[in-house]
């Protein structure tokens, strides 16, 4: 199956210091096999925001090499899209000749918010988690098609997109098997090193992942609510795109993972699962 070409996108905004910078990056986070996203200025302020590069920095990714660049940089390229993210630069840039698509959003600046280093960081939050849900529905709204994948041909395809997420700190992809249980086929794969684990599972389309050392087995999302993160996961809501539960999957890795990749919270890890089935939780359990 020949994969998707990743849709080329330009967000653009006056500076291309704050909004439109954030946007590239979350749109290169949660969907890093569907979209080549850049960002540029109308009017380029030569620098990006600190807070902008904290907010992201937030989600476990880095913005290292982001630098302000001008929209004339990208004039007589093509793009699939060209989303303006403030009025000003929907003003200046009215039309682009190259983009089959042109969107804009009225997203205001959080530079702008007066107040403490406190207030200020949480409008920049605010900022970066309405982008979020603006690019979220621009991904449904490009009604893209979703061919049927058998199990095991769905979870390579997710192995895929976690790699970068995994491989820095050592877990290797040992594969697709296919395993019985509960009179069914499951897809299995793992990610391993030295006694730690996150498995992945696909059942009839439906991807599931679970981490583990040992023979102790926690669900993602009851490993998630331990860290006391699952009010910060990353759902995929109603997406009929059944890799959409392994791209969110890989931005909770990057956000919330860390101590648990790097072998520092796995002392944590056995006392959460000792503690859920001392309570009678069912993680664990195999199946």
């Amino acid at each position: 199956m020949t994969p998707e070409r990743p849709k080329r996108i330009l967000f653009l905004c006056t500076g291309n210091a704050v909004r439109s910078q954030m946007s590239e990056a979350l749109a290169r986070i949660d969907y890093p096999d569907l979209l080549d996203p850049v960002s540029a200025g109308s009017r380029p302020a030569g620098f990006v925001h600190p807070l902008a590069i904290a907010a992201i920095e937030e989600l476990g990714f880095g913005l290292e090499e982001a630098h302000s660049k001008s929209a004339e940089e990208f004039r007589e390229q093509a793009f699939d899209l060209v989303v303006t993210v403030c009025d000003s630069a929907a003003a200046d840039c009215p039309t682009w000749p190259g983009a089959r698509h042109l969107v804009h959003w009225s997203v205001e600046d959080p530079s702008f918010v007066p107040g403490d280093e406190t207030r200020r960081m949480a409008a920049f939050r605010a900022t970066r988690e309405d982008l979020r849900k603006r690019i979220d529905g621009m991904m449904e709204a490009l009604r893209r098609s979703h061919p049927k994948r058998k199990d095991p041909v769905l979870l390579e395809a997710g192995a895929r997109i976690l790699q970068d997420a995994l491989k820095p700190h050592g877990f290797k992809f040992g594969g697709v098997s296919e395993e019985k249980a509960d009179n069914r086929t499951v897809a299995v794969g793992r990610f391993t090193r030295r006694g730690r684990a996150l498995e992945l599972q696909v059942r009839s389309g439906v991807g599931i992942a679970l981490w583990s050392t040992g023979e102790r087995r926690m669900l993602h999302p009851d490993y998630m609510e331990c860290l006391n993160a699952s009010g910060r996961m990353r759902y995929p809501g109603l997406s009929k795109d059944p890799l959409d539960s392994f791209r969110r999957l890989r931005a909770d890795i990057a956000r919330f993972a860390e101590p648990f990749l790097t072998g520092k919270g796995v002392k944590e890890f056995d006392r959460y699962f000792d503690v859920r089935k001392g309570d009678g939780s069912k993680a664990g359990k195999k199946g």
